[in-house]
């Protein structure tokens, strides 16, 4: 009677389950939803239109595309609009002694420019001057310019420049402008492949265009010593260097467009070019030293207990602070391994008898020690985050680069700060990235210690940077960063991005004539590999560390080292709506192969992904609704889209294939259905499971039981 009892649960519950299946199965993603392979054909997509999220217009204010924006802009009635001309006419009440606008006699539109201080009083801009100023454009023929500096008034000309290039302008329009921060730096690592003169002026001339105050060279380093000592001439290297002359000069051109110039020479550890003319400064002094080829932290350190290294230090910083007159000086301090002073039993008799207790404890007493001979040429200490513990003067400046941990330590012990952290160009991060770099901390600071943070620089250091790649390593990102230090109000992302495009079509690649020079080198089909490498981004400091033997002797002439840090066709595709534009786009990657006429296997290799990056692309505006509906996709195939994306975006080292980016964000209009194939075995078996289950009596008690028991009680209390 129990077996028929059985046999007739089982058989209802199959009949149940064949009902439900009956009427599930049409939902089934795997069957209905999957792409088929009519996918591939080259006939174009339905649809006309993606049905994305519209994104909230930019504010008034950004209808001018102006980088830094302003601290405030008055636009009245907006009763005219017109276009200021390239050629004006320049009115001032004194001479002004610095490079400014050209000035035409006979131009029709008349600049009025007046300040109040004499550039002869100040004639070296000093860390905190006021650089505020005020622009009035009140009909079309006049403007008025007013600051209480000089440097006010270059601050000012910068954004009249940029006005200059709108097409149109309302008027009457009031810019009322004061940066947020007073330190906005840019720090060249000119040590490790040095950067002739001439690529300087023109970084100079750049910063001054996004009002940025100060330019840091970091001068010397384990491959080389970058400036003419006349006191110590076995110190610079031999063949690029920058004499006594050309540094005064280029101090000068920065002074002129109100620029700071901050030294930086690193000790003690960094220091192995300084060994190779004068091995008494080094720890261990039998060793003949050599300049180092390779990048990374080295083990050679100065001997900082003898009092020979400070008497070169002391004749050496009356040298360097007469050369340069900026109140900063910048000793580095970073990365000190302390390998040669442990291994020393002098240095090690030298810690017991000063009571030091470790390597850190060493090169504090080494700071100090510098220190006080920099204050006795009236010059102020600057270095990186490491020499914060050292005790020194709260009037010395901490740059925080390992992160924003050090920058709050700094400020918490009493020192002035600046923010390098998540400002390094050279790992190749997006302008949103650096842009999003918040440097008011709130929270954590008060008042009194938020106002000691000064401001923050961008770094660019060259390990894997040639003077060739400074530029675009450089522009237009920094002018993200610049925005960020200047600024007290942020814009939206998109907006700033736009704003960032149109500088760079103006100032910073106007016509891209270096960058298709390069790819010019590699293959007879510019226009092709202009294609990929417009879809292509470098990989950072840590995505090339790690693929190659690099030396100071690498060439820095292959495809990776000509991309551009952030593609802006990516940014422009992933925010277009038109399926057709779309769909032709995908099409020329797909051809694109075809034409590219090169033997290097990686960029072969990347046309072969743009291919298979063009057909999922394809695929996907085919599966778009025409009614604009989101699509439902099985979960196996989006998954594994996703998959097939991560693979084509990393698979060359130190390139990423930033059209990925294009594909992935088209793939997020769809939703993968959970409820596929797999589910549907799984609903098929559970029948035969339970069947199985009842008629093996050890499993119906010690398992079925027990967890129905569970199920029923977790519930009731659910």
């Amino acid at each position: 009677m129990l077996k028929a009892v059985s046999i007739v649960t089982c058989i209802t519950i199959i009949s149940i389950y064949t009902l439900l299946i009956t009427i599930i199965y049409p939902y089934v993603c795997w069957f209905k939803h999957r792409p088929s392979d009519d996918d591939y054909s080259i006939l174009p997509p339905i649809a006309t239109i993606i049905n994305k999220k519209s994104t909230k217009s930019c504010s008034n204010k950004n209808q001018l595309h102006l980088m830094p924006m302003p601290s405030k802009i008055i636009l009245l009635n907006r009763t005219k609009t017109i276009h200021i001309p390239s050629i004006i006419r320049i009115e001032t009440k004194r001479s002004l002694s610095f490079s400014i606008l050209k000035s035409f006699k006979n131009a029709s539109f008349i600049l009025y420019i007046d300040y109040e201080f004499d550039m002869k009083n100040n004639s070296y801009p000093y860390l905190g001057i006021d650089e505020s100023y005020q622009l009035n454009i009140t009909s079309t023929n006049h403007a008025f310019l007013y600051a209480k500096t000089y440097v006010g008034i270059i601050r000012g000309l910068s954004t009249f420049q940029q006005l200059q290039y709108h097409d149109k302008i309302s008027i009457p329009l009031l810019i009322f402008d004061k940066p947020q921060f007073i330190w906005r730096g840019l720090m060249l690592d000119v040590a490790r492949h040095f950067i002739p003169i001439t690529i300087i002026k023109q970084t100079i001339n750049l910063m001054q265009l996004v009002k940025m105050n100060v330019l840091h060279l970091h001068l010397s380093d384990d491959q080389a010593f970058r400036l003419e000592s006349k006191y110590f001439p076995r110190l610079h290297d031999s063949y690029e260097f920058y004499t006594q002359l050309d540094m005064k000069n280029l101090i000068e051109y920065a002074r002129q467009h109100a620029i700071r110039i901050v030294p930086e020479f690193d000790m003690p550890a960094h220091t192995t070019s300084w060994f190779i003319g004068y091995p008494y400064l080094a720890t261990y002094k039998n060793i003949s030293y050599q300049l180092e080829k390779t990048w990374g932290i080295k083990n050679a350190t100065m001997d900082v207990t003898r009092q020979s290294t400070y008497d070169f230090l002391d004749k050496f910083f009356s040298e360097m602070t007469h050369l340069f007159p900026d109140q900063y000086f910048h000793i580095g301090g970073d990365e000190c391994e302390p390998y040669e002073w442990m291994q020393s039993e002098q240095i090690q008799k030298f810690l017991k008898k000063e009571r030091l207790y470790d390597h850190q404890g060493l090169q504090a007493y080494f700071t100090r020690r510098a220190e006080k001979l920099l204050n006795k040429y009236n010059r102020t200490m600057m270095g990186w985050d490491e020499i914060s513990t050292s005790n020194l003067s709260h009037q010395s400046i901490i740059q925080s680069w390992r992160d924003k941990t050090s920058l709050i330590d700094a400020v918490h012990r009493g020192y002035h700060a600046i923010l390098s952290h998540g400002f390094y160009l050279d790992h190749m991060s997006s302008a949103e990235y650096h842009y999003n770099n918040d440097i008011k901390i709130d929270i954590i600071l008060n008042k009194t210690e938020q106002k000691r943070i000064l401001g923050g620089e961008a770094c660019l250091w060259t390990e894997y940077i040639n003077s060739n790649m400074v530029h675009s390593r450089t522009w237009p990102r920094t002018a993200a960063i610049a925005e960020r230090l200047w600024s007290s109000t942020y814009d939206k992302i998109e907006c700033m991005y736009d704003r960032l495009a149109i500088m760079d079509k103006i100032f910073f690649h106007s016509n891209d004539e270096q960058y298709i020079k390069d790819l010019s080198t590699l293959t007879r089909n510019v226009n092709s590999l202009k294609l990929l490498a417009d879809l292509c981004e470098p990989l950072g400091l840590q995505g090339r560390d790690r693929t190659r033997n690099y030396t100071k002797q690498t060439l820095l002439n292959r495809f990776v080292d000509i991309l551009k840090p952030e593609s802006e066709q990516i940014r422009q595709l992933i925010k277009t709506k038109n399926i057709s534009l779309l769909y032709s786009t995908f099409i020329s990657w797909k051809i694109n192969l075809l034409n590219i006429n090169s033997n290097d296997t990686n960029i072969l290799q990347l046309s072969e992904n743009l291919v298979q990056l063009s057909e999922i692309g394809i695929r996907l505006l085919k599966l778009l609704n025409q009614n604009q509906q989101r699509q439902i996709v099985s979960s196996r195939w989006y998954y594994y889209q996703i998959y097939k994306l991560n693979i084509l975006e990393y698979q060359i080292p130190e390139i990423r294939l930033a059209g990925v980016r294009v594909i992935r964000n088209l793939l997020e209009e769809f939703d993968p259905c959970s409820f596929d194939l797999i589910n549907l075995s799984l609903i098929l078996c559970f029948p035969i499971i339970v069947i199985f289950a009842q008629r093996i009596g050890f499993i119906r008690r010690r398992i079925l039981v027990p967890c129905l028991n569970f199920i029923y009680y977790y519930c009731g209390r659910c």
